[in-house]
């Protein structure tokens, strides 16, 4: 019995090292996704809430992001 579950840990240990290469490269690409989502969502978002009451640059999310890419470029939306 003890000569089974030690096996069996070893057998789990040597599938999880075999597994981490795998873990780390989806782990790696869903940040990519995550980030490359959230940032012009999250720059959009503070630009509409910055905007002062009589002076409202953006109508929206969207026109927010078209001025933005106009103005800035594609990668305008990626800075801090």
């Amino acid at each position: 019995m003890y000569i089974f579950i030690s096996l069996a840990s070893k057998q789990k240990n040597l599938l999880a090292r075999q597994y981490l290469p795998a873990k780390l490269i989806n782990g790696g690409i869903a940040g990519i996704v995550g980030i490359t989502c959230v940032f012009p969502i999250d720059l959009a978002k503070t630009r509409l809430q910055n905007q002062r009451q009589g002076q409202q640059v953006y109508k929206s999310m969207v026109d927010c992001l078209i001025k933005t890419v106009r103005s800035e470029g594609y990668f305008g939306m990626y800075r801090e």
